[in-house]
């Protein structure tokens, strides 16, 4: 089994269009075996979460999308393609 570790940064500052708040997490070489953890940190405010993934749940896709949701400092994150696990 291999813990596989993808970090992200939210930047609004380089995002083309407001509201473009979609992240893509690259997940094609992930097995069945394999655990995807993703850190995910924002360019201007105190933010640090860890995400964890099965690989059973993501073995055959192409990647997984977290979308930055809230306004300020209270920050939430919306997976599609996979939900990380509890």
């Amino acid at each position: 089994m291999t813990e596989i570790i993808k970090s992200r940064t939210i930047r609004p500052s380089t995002r083309q269009k407001v509201g473009s708040e979609r992240y893509k997490i690259d997940t094609r070489n992930i097995t069945a075996e394999d655990n995807l953890v993703v850190k995910i940190t924002h360019e201007s405010l105190v933010f640090n979460r860890v995400y964890e993934f099965s690989g059973i749940d993501l073995e055959g896709k192409k990647s997984i999308h977290f979308e930055v949701v809230g306004q300020g400092k209270k920050i939430d994150i919306k997976w599609s393609g996979a939900l990380p696990r509890d």
